[in-house]
C-alpha cells in the first residue's frame, strides 16, 4: 500500500512538496539526535541552538500539514488514507526532536563525563540507533517494505537492551543515585527514539490501521 501512496505523492503537486519536506524533517531529526548525543556523551561544545533547530522542525511539520489540507481541499476525492499516513509520520519525526532536546537537557543536568560500567552498553545502543536512523530514511525514501520490516525487528532488540540497562540499574546497589537516574533516563530516551523510528518504518510496511504495530506475520 505504501508504494502506491508513494507514487501518488510523487505525482500530486502539493503532496510531492509535503513528501520532500517530510524527508527533510527526517534529516533534521537525525542531525538533532546525533548532535544531542555528542553533547551528552562526548561533551562537545553546543555550537548550535537545539531549541532553534526544534522550532525549524516544528515549522516543517506545520508546512506538511498545511499542504495536505490544501491538497484535500482541492482534491476531496483523493485517498484520505495516504494523507493520514503522512501526517502520522511527521508526528513521529517531531517527537524525535523532542527527545533530542531531552538529551541536551540531560547534559546540562550532568555536565561531567559519563563513566562507569554502563557506558559501553549505552554506546552500543547509540550506535545501533544511528544505524537505524539511516535505514529508516532509506526505507522511507525508497518505499522499501523489506527494509522497513528489518527496522522493526531491530527495534525490538534495541528495546530489550534498553530495558535490561534499566533493570540492572534498579538492582545495582553500588551506583550513585544521581548516576543511576542519568543512565535510566538516557536508556529510556534512546528506547523512545528507536520506537518512533519503528513507527515510521511501520508506515512503509503496514496498512494504516496497523501503523506502529508489528506486521501480522511478525507476531
Amino acid at each position: 500500500m505504501f508504494r502506491e501512496f508513494f507514487q501518488l505523492w510523487k505525482k500530486a503537486g502539493l503532496l510531492n512538496e509535503a513528501l520532500k519536506e517530510t524527508e527533510k524533517m527526517l534529516l533534521v531529526a537525525k542531525n538533532m539526535f546525533s548532535f544531542s548525543l555528542r553533547v551528552l556523551m562526548d561533551k562537545e561544545k553546543e555550537k548550535e541552538d537545539i531549541y532553534k533547530i526544534d522550532r525549524e522542525l516544528n515549522e516543517l511539520q506545520r508546512n506538511v500539514r498545511r499542504k495536505i489540507l490544501e491538497h484535500l481541499s482541492i482534491n476531496p476525492q483523493q485517498d484520505v488514507t495516504s494523507c493520514l499516513v503522512l501526517i502520522t509520520i511527521v508526528i513521529d519525526i517531531e517527537r524525535i526532536g523532542d527527545y533530542s532536546k531531552n538529551l541536551i537537557e540531560l547534559s546540562h543536568k550532568y555536565p561531567q563525563h559519563l563513566k562507569g560500567k554502563y557506558i559501553e552498553r549505552i554506546r552500543e545502543i547509540e550506535k545501533d540507533i544511528e544505524e537505524l536512523f539511516d535505514r529508516t530514511i532509506n526505507a522511507f525514501k525508497n518505499a522499501d517494505i523489506d527494509l522497513a520490516r528489518q527496522i522493526m525487528e531491530r527495534h525490538a532488540r534495541i528495546a530489550v537492551h534498553c530495558e535490561k540497562v534499566v533493570e540492572d540499574l534498579i538492582e545495582d546497589a553500588e551506583i550513585s543515585s544521581r548516576m543511576g537516574i542519568i543512565y535510566a533516563l538516557l536508556a529510556r530516551y534512546l528506547k523512545r527514539v528507536s520506537a518512533h523510528l519503528k513507527n515510521i518504518a511501520s508506515s512503509v510496511s503496514n496498512p494504516f490501521h496497523r501503523l506502529g504495530y508489528k506486521p501480522k506475520n511478525m507476531e
